[in-house]
């Protein structure tokens, strides 16, 4: 190799190393107050932040005299403000890096939770796969701090049991961007989890003695390690509805039971369970195995319609009829699709006379379908869906009866 080459390979490495060298302005991971969870409650001078942050010295195991995690809470009126004041509590700066969840409380998400978007958006250190859950009869900061068995960090139970809508048809999952995408677009609208505190009887008891002056609140609101230490959990986190939005305001709820008929109309596959009742005295449950959902629209007419073929086996029958025949095969689907089409019927109206709001994207449908008409439309769609005409037509078939044709008791 010549001189000039070896020249030239020297300068190429020495730059090579000199980029090679580092972040710039480097933070020690012990000089960081690594954040795992968020609850934002809205309050009439502003809002309440609280950070769930993460302890070091307990998770490496030095001290077995602590939990992992420990919550700081300050007031601001706007959710900067709040945060600022809470990473000035502490030497260590706060990093939202590690960010799994935010949850938010009614009064917040009634008013309206675009600031909250507006915040985790110009963060650099925000990461877009977080979610946001809405605390539901309950202050954020509550259900945030809840301890449970299967995780002492809450806020990563809180983050897996927002992001299990796969073995479950009463949840959904949308990550920070595809909230945002939802909450600016008038195709659909946003459809967030939604969590409770569910106490035992044993709990309740406890609820008196507080009332009286006796008692703890930590303990009440299951932030210590005492709700883990009996078999029957004192205070639990439930997700049992989902928040139906207005682009980022709050318009209602909805229970298990209209969860799983919304997670139907979208044709997420999950896991779907329909049970009937027959001539009032018996009933059947049936057990989806595939499930496919389609929407098409006639904007014109100002009318839509949903069709849902599901086909699965029956998981438990008392009804006295020989399930061996194909026939009563027949039968007992016809039972099942028309009790079906009722609670659809119903759940249809709820969304559109009382929440009125498009969650299952019927603008979207008509943007492909028929952009034309949609373009006219769009600009007060808001008004049109509460008067659209939603017809259902359903197939359902049963393609097993299990490993036993009937049981005779």
């Amino acid at each position: 190799m010549s001189i000039k080459k070896l020249i030239v390979a020297g300068w190429m490495t020495l730059c090579m190393i000199t980029f090679l060298t580092g972040c710039l302005e480097p933070v020690e991971i012990n000089k960081l107050g690594i954040v795992s969870g968020l609850a934002v409650d809205q309050t009439d001078d502003g809002y309440i932040v609280t950070a769930q942050i993460l302890n070091p010295a307990a998770i490496s195991g030095k001290t077995t005299n602590a939990l992992p995690v420990y919550s700081l809470k300050a007031e601001g009126t706007s959710i900067h403000e709040a945060y600022k004041k809470l990473d000035d509590m502490q030497s260590a700066a706060l990093s939202l890096s590690h960010l799994n969840v935010m949850v938010i409380n009614e009064a917040f998400a009634e008013a309206g939770f675009a600031p909250l978007l507006n915040f985790s958006l110009r963060r650099f250190d925000v990461r877009p796969d977080i979610s946001i859950v809405v605390a539901k009869d309950a202050a954020a900061s509550d259900i945030l701090n809840v301890i449970t068995a299967l995780d002492l960090i809450p806020a990563n139970q809180i983050n897996i049991s927002n992001r299990v809508p796969s073995r479950t048809e009463r949840l959904t999952s949308y990550n920070l961007y595809e909230t945002v995408d939802m909450v600016n677009t008038n195709t659909i609208n946003t459809v967030l989890n939604a969590v409770t505190l569910h106490r035992e009887q044993t709990q309740l008891d406890e609820d008196h003695q507080l009332e009286a002056g006796m008692g703890n609140q930590a303990t009440q609101n299951g932030s210590t390690l005492n709700n883990i230490l009996d078999i029957t959990v004192p205070v639990q986190l439930r997700f049992e509805h989902l928040a139906v939005f207005q682009g980022d305001k709050l318009v209602g709820f909805m229970n298990d039971a209209e969860a799983q008929l919304y997670n139907m109309v979208l044709g997420d596959f999950k896991r779907y369970d329909i049970v009937t009742k027959i001539e009032e005295d018996y009933y059947t449950s049936f057990g989806v195995t595939k499930i496919d959902s389609k929407i098409t629209t006639d904007l014109a007419q100002n009318e839509a319609t949903l069709q849902l073929s599901l086909s699965g086996l029956i998981f438990e029958n008392t009804y006295p009829i020989d399930l061996t025949n194909q026939e009563n095969l027949v039968v007992i689907s016809e039972h099942l699709k028309s009790s079906l089409a009722q609670d659809m019927t119903d759940f249809v109206n709820k969304v559109q006379t009382e929440l009125k709001s498009d969650i299952f994207g019927i603008g979207g449908k008509a943007y492909y379908q028929e952009h034309h008409v949609w373009k006219e439309k769009e600009g007060y769609w808001s008004e049109l869906f509460p008067e659209l005409t939603l017809n259902i037509e359903i197939e359902l078939e049963v393609n097993s009866v299990g490993e036993i044709g009937n049981v005779t008791l």
